[in-house]
């Protein structure tokens, strides 16, 4: 069981100054990245544009998450997150996407990401500044950051 966002996204896990025409184009390339990690297989990907298509996941704050519909889910070899970077925004339907947040969740996993990352979204100017940071380790220590429960 996953329990935070720090016990599956690592450093490597981020992807700075991206650039990507469009939405497919930014789903693919996190998909990619879920691939290349080990994560989920390649018909994952599909999924992650079908969940656009019935339920779109911009969250508001400039941040996306796309991840695969119920179907897909035979495809996730294991938890993984991907965050990338689109400092020249991407539009995606509702908003404009400037973290992409590639996720592949395992049983209720995403539950807990989802409560996680959905914390941290709230607050507009720390949203903007993680946009534009071109510091990996910063971005990173944001989000995996305990909540603050006090």
């Amino acid at each position: 069981m996953t329990d935070s966002l720090a016990s599956v996204l690592t450093i490597d896990d981020i992807f700075l100054g991206c650039n990507a025409n469009s939405m497919n184009e930014a789903i693919e390339h996190a998909g990619a990245l879920l691939v290349a990690r080990g994560s989920v297989s390649e018909e994952y990907i599909d999924g992650m544009k079908q969940r656009e298509t019935k339920t779109p996941t911009y969250l508001g704050n400039g941040v996306a998450l796309p991840h695969g519909v119920l179907e897909s889910k035979e495809h996730i070899r294991s938890t993984g997150i991907v965050v990338v970077q689109h400092p020249k925004g991407v539009d995606w339907q509702q908003g404009t996407a400037y973290l992409v947040v590639g996720l592949a969740a395992i049983g209720n996993d995403h539950v807990r990401v989802l409560s996680q990352l959905a914390e941290i979204l709230q607050d507009d100017e720390l949203c903007k500044t993680l946009w534009t940071t071109t510091d990996p380790k910063f971005l990173y220590e944001c989000l995996t950051a305990e909540p603050n429960n006090g």
